[in-house]
């Protein structure tokens, strides 16, 4: 059938091209039938979902569609904390998109806690805290400036 990886990825470089030039209502229908696709082709499990699933999210959160874009994150960290062989900087990644949407939101509490875990999975990936963007701030930055926020 038309549900096959190949598929998928020609759909995904669709979607790109059009979120590269600015169109992201067709962008998000590329992005959620590439979803679609790879779920059926590959498994709600699959690397390519959660990766999907994250660019959904962000352009979600670039049109202030917060809640729409914690929704698609906190899906893709479920997936992600669920594999056999966690990828820890991979989750790290979704746990810093996720503190930058309650950032965005000024929710600080479940930012501080979104971002401490993603310093946590940093660690465990062998990195240190200072690869963590925080909506243009590193987090060490963050952290002199707010002592609070720091793990």
């Amino acid at each position: 059938g038309n549900d096959h990886r190949d598929v998928a990825i020609i759909l995904y470089n669709i979607a790109t091209i059009h979120l590269e030039i600015g169109d992201d209502d067709e962008a998000m229908v590329y992005y959620r039938e590439t979803l679609r696709v790879e779920r059926s082709a590959l498994g709600q499990k699959h690397h390519d979902v959660v990766l999907t699933m994250q660019h959904i999210g962000q352009v979600h959160q670039q049109r202030g569609e917060l809640g729409e874009a914690l929704s698609y994150f906190h899906e893709a960290l479920e997936i992600q904390q669920t594999a056999s062989q966690p990828d820890y900087m991979s989750i790290a990644q979704t746990l810093n998109h996720i503190g930058n949407v309650y950032l965005q939101r000024g929710n600080a509490k479940e930012m501080v806690d979104a971002f401490s875990k993603a310093v946590y999975y940093l660690k465990k990936a062998g990195k240190d805290e200072e690869s963590l963007a925080i909506s243009g701030f590193n987090f060490y930055g963050l952290s002199k400036m707010h002592p609070e926020c720091a793990p």
